[in-house]
């Protein structure tokens, strides 16, 4: 006697991690707090300048999180010594340096995008 087996995950959204589906949101994490916001920003601004998150590979996605990680930490660590805080500044050269390797591999855009003025604007428009 046949029986008949379904699968159990199939492809539906609904069995995938937020991370998967997209949202770039890490489990546990309040994504409302500012260092959220700052995180979920950089992930996003990432993945836009490197021709948006649908073309990205899982891989890439992965170190565009580990990038954007490790940007707020240095950001949180500039931000104390700017305060007047005692800083580990050995973790802060530690972080820094990963962060140039990061962007180094994800071949991550580091020169400002021209401005454009309004004559370029009209000129487009035209």
């Amino acid at each position: 006697m046949d029986t008949f087996k379904t699968p159990i995950a199939g492809n539906s959204t609904r069995n995938r991690s937020a991370i998967s589906n997209g949202s770039w949101l890490l489990e546990g994490v309040d994504h409302r707090s500012a260092l959220g916001r700052r995180y979920r920003d950089l992930c996003m601004n990432m993945a836009d300048d490197m021709g948006g998150a649908s073309i990205l590979s899982e891989p890439q996605k992965a170190m565009i999180r580990q990038l954007a990680a490790v940007m707020v930490e240095c950001e949180k660590l500039q931000s104390a010594i700017v305060k007047g805080e005692d800083v580990d500044h050995e973790v802060l050269v530690r972080l820094t340096n990963l962060h140039a390797r990061l962007a180094r591999d994800l071949k991550v855009k580091t020169k400002a995008k021209p401005k454009r003025t309004l004559q370029d604007h009209l000129r487009e428009r035209a």
